[in-house]
């Protein structure tokens, strides 16, 4: 086979295995309500932030929004009705007792945020999943990389010399009960994330113009809603054991992606001097107030959104992937003659059996 011809069947394959969609019309209703949300909302506070002079930070009710447009739409459309009732009854009850307006704000955002952010983790994950897959296998083969073959290397840190055609998943995932493992560790990199990249944009001099930490509304901490929505995607990868099987150690892909984001999201150096400037301005306690209360916020809705998500999606998710699985790959690329996966080699027409009688031995002499 010519150089050519291998080249145009590689690129035929690809093709077709990124074909592979697990969306449903569901999941596309989804994505098209998130973005027209988006886009009213962002129109709306454009609006506000003329006609009141309000800063970034202090818009961050908008962009939360299309979440729980979302989220509502999602528990209206399920089983769980009864879940806005709590909602309002928590919300009444919250008023009863004088709670601050921001506060009620911030929480019955998060309540019916969090839904929303989960639905739209499983419509990425199903989405993504055959893309990346797909693409990572040929990843060091391809001679020509496009931009999303460059950038899902980049992402999952995926390394020059790795031979990455031996991409395996592992393919009897039963959830009997919640696992508690890739629960902690989802909620320990989204935690961190979380609380890095809204020292950022919190403590940011540039965008921060509250006269005084104390002053802050309570409904800008619903803003980290979106903190999930870039790291629980990813969790497919961790929760299939998405593998590059070489001769030494395996290499998962999920510790791939989880190095690069808190490599890109802990630059300790640049949020500890964010902090100082903060501290000088408004002083240690009101600070330490504002961090506390972020630390709270933070681990709220990263515990919320995987306890969700873990309960309600994950295991739907990770039988639609596995159900496509022996499209994407028929047979396992690498075997030898001690494979004991009988089973699979049967299952295959056609697959040559081997006569061991026929192998020769090896005579030493004494």
């Amino acid at each position: 086979m010519s150089v050519i011809a291998r080249k145009d069947n590689t690129e035929r394959i690809l093709f077709e295995r990124k074909k592979i969609d697990l969306t449903t019309p569901d999941d596309r209703l989804t994505v098209l309500i998130f973005l027209v949300s988006m886009v009213v909302c962002l129109i709306v506070g454009a609006v506000f932030m003329e006609l009141y002079d309000l800063d970034i930070l202090e818009l961050a009710m908008f962009p939360t929004m299309p979440l729980v447009v979302v989220g509502a739409f999602q528990i209206v459309r399920s089983r769980y009705k009864f879940y806005l009732i709590i909602v309002a009854a928590a919300v009444g009850a919250m008023f009863y007792l004088q709670v601050a307006y921001a506060t009620i704000g911030a929480i019955a955002l998060i309540a019916l945020g969090i839904p929303g952010v989960v639905k739209l983790v499983a419509v990425l994950q199903r989405f993504l999943f055959y893309r990346v897959v797909s693409s990572v296998e040929y990843l060091n083969i391809r001679t020509d990389l496009s931009l999303w073959d460059r950038m899902v290397a980049f992402v999952f840190n995926i390394s020059k010399d790795l031979d990455t055609r031996n991409l395996e998943i592992d393919e009897n995932v039963k959830r009997a009960s919640l696992p508690w493992k890739e629960i902690w560790s989802s909620m320990k990199v989204s935690f961190l994330i979380g609380v890095f990249i809204w020292i950022y944009l919190s403590m940011n001099p540039s965008w921060m113009q509250f006269d005084s930490f104390s002053n802050v509304p309570a409904y800008i901490f619903a803003v980290m809603m979106y903190i999930p929505l870039i790291v629980l995607p990813f969790s497919i990868f961790m929760s299939l054991n998405v593998r590059i099987e070489t001769r030494y150690r395996d290499f998962r892909i999920y510790d791939g992606v989880k190095g690069t984001l808190m490599r890109m999201a802990i630059p300790i150096f640049a949020a500890f001097m964010y902090i100082l400037v903060a501290v000088n301005k408004n002083g240690f306690q009101d600070v330490l107030t504002f961090i506390a209360l972020s630390v709270v916020f933070n681990m709220l809705i990263c515990v919320a959104a995987c306890m969700v998500y873990y309960k309600g999606f994950e295991s739907h998710i990770i039988d639609s992937i596995i159900s496509r699985w022996n499209s994407f790959r028929p047979v396992q690329l690498l075997m030898d003659v001690d494979d004991l996966d009988e089973i699979i080699k049967e299952d295959v027409p056609g697959t040559p059996v081997r006569d061991y009688s026929d192998m020769g031995e090896l005579e030493f002499p004494e």
